[in-house]
């Protein structure tokens, strides 16, 4: 009997824990199964269009699909696989997201309880608050009488930006192009006109010159039409320089929602390019050297500069090749020259160079107003800049020159003002590990009442040797600061 009851107790006890180990073997396949389940739903969400997307037109989707469909129809949707019944709970709705501004959530989009909203009186900021979606399915099954449940959610951006019409095509109707993409502009022309057709009717198009707002097309509801005007109708003077831009349109219906938008390149290149402005120049105290300067043009076609000299305001022909150059043509984003001309008198003018749309030779602009040069004598040059000191954004007391606080990491450098005792100073120069016009790294143009504070334009992970010189109105430089300042950002 004792043997029995011992043999006996061991038994059950082996059968209660192969027992257990299926129960725990049942629940684990079981909730795998879930699983899989929920993934496969969130799938199938994301081949739903998304302005079809809604948990109806979900469930519609998965009844057609073996695996997902319903096998239990006048009930909850039920979802079978491995003999366990998956009763869902499946909920799509939208969201506004507040980085792109907030917007009114009516018409037929169906938001999240906790999406952002607007605040009260707050004016709508996003005409397309339909950012994204959010499917949040929810299975629940019963394993060995014991009830189990898993979540799983998923956002879906929303492709286009809205719900409304999309713009299908956007045309060039006049001047026309001889190539369709870029859309190319060469005639001297003031306005160029565009049709933009819509997929569906459409309340109002809107229409944008590389990003800004320009204003709204005519016509619709499916074809509409606008003017860019290129030149400024009531001056003549370009609007837009020779350049590229691209020209989109946005299409939206009466609830202020969109489509995709659509969008064309336009390359304009209708005249040479305009003669530089604010060229001007000095001897700068160094022997006979003659520093000038320019403003760069504001054509982006514009592939670089060339400076003529000569002895007479009629002889300015003889092409300039300046300090550290190899030739007499300069680049597009050169904005000073240095010459060494001799003591004499000398004139200068300055051309800008573009390329023509079927290519060949750079081709000259307008000239600039010729300058003459006198004798280096007469100029008494600034005192050297002095008590450099640096700091980085985000300590204490890092100013930049508005008086606000410099952004975090930046380096930025102060000095104490020189003085110039028979003109104004100008600007101020930065060397950088160097003493010599080839370390000339930057320059800094000082307003009235402002900090004298610079920040450094070319920052990397050294730490490097600055001096500054201080430039009065006739170009004549102050000797570099000493000692140099080593810092780093």
């Amino acid at each position: 009997m004792v043997a029995i009851f011992i043999l006996l107790v061991g038994v059950l006890g082996v059968v209660s824990m192969v027992d257990g180990a299926n129960a725990v073997t049942s629940k684990t396949r079981a909730r795998e199964g879930g699983t899989n389940i929920a993934r496969s739903v969130i799938e199938v969400s994301r081949s739903v269009r998304y302005r079809d997307l809604t948990a109806q037109a979900l469930l519609d989707e998965l009844d057609a699909r073996p695996g997902l469909d319903d096998v239990d129809p006048g009930t909850d949707y039920t979802m079978r696989a491995r003999n366990v019944d998956y009763v869902s709970t499946i909920t799509v709705c939208s969201l506004d997201d507040p980085q792109d501004g907030l917007g009114d959530h009516n018409g037929p989009v169906a938001y999240c309880a906790d999406s952002d909203v607007l605040a009260g009186g707050a004016p709508a900021t996003d005409r397309n608050p339909d950012d994204y979606k959010r499917v949040r399915v929810t299975l629940r099954w019963t394993t060995r009488e014991t009830g189990q449940s898993i979540t799983q959610t998923s956002s879906i951006i929303n492709p286009v930006g809205g719900l409304g019409p999309s713009v299908t095509g956007l045309i060039m109707q006049t001047p026309t192009s001889p190539t369709p993409d870029p859309l190319l502009i060469e005639s001297d022309v003031d306005t160029a006109t565009f049709r933009a057709t819509t997929s569906t009717s459409a309340s109002q198009v809107t229409w944008s010159v590389s990003g800004r707002a320009k204003g709204q097309a005519t016509g619709g509801p499916k074809t509409w039409f606008f003017d860019w005007d290129i030149t400024d109708p009531s001056t003549g003077e370009p609007i837009y320089y020779d350049c590229t831009y691209v020209i989109q349109a946005d299409a939206f219906d009466t609830e202020g929602r969109s489509g995709a938008p659509f969008a064309k390149t336009v390359r304009l290149n209708r005249m040479l390019p305009l003669k530089p402005s604010g060229f001007a120049g000095g001897r700068n105290g160094n022997g006979s050297f003659v520093d000038l300067a320019w403003v760069t043009n504001p054509e982006c076609d514009v592939v670089g500069y060339r400076i003529y000299s000569g002895d007479t305001a009629a002889t300015i022909t003889t092409p300039v090749t300046c300090l550290g150059a190899s030739t007499a043509t300069l680049e597009a984003d050169a904005d000073e020259c240095i010459h060494d001309p001799g003591a004499a008198d000398v004139w200068y003018k300055i051309v800008a160079l573009d390329t023509p749309s079927a290519g060949g030779a750079p081709r000259e602009g307008a000239a600039s107003d010729p300058i003459m040069i006198g004798p280096a004598a007469g100029n008494n040059v600034p005192t050297a800049p002095s008590n450099l000191s640096s700091c980085i954004g985000g300590q204490a007391g890092c100013l930049v020159a508005n008086g606000v606080a410099a952004d975090d990491g930046v380096l930025v450098i102060r000095w104490d003002a020189s003085t110039d005792s028979d003109g104004t100073i100008q600007l101020y120069r930065f060397y950088r590990d160097g003493i010599s016009y080839g370390e000339r790294h930057a320059s800094f143009y000082p307003k009235t009442g402002e900090l004298l504070a610079w920040i450094e334009p070319e920052p990397d992970s050294s730490s490097h040797d600055y001096r500054i010189s201080a430039v009065d109105d006739d170009f004549g430089e102050s000797v570099l600061s000493d000692p140099a300042l080593t810092a780093s950002p």
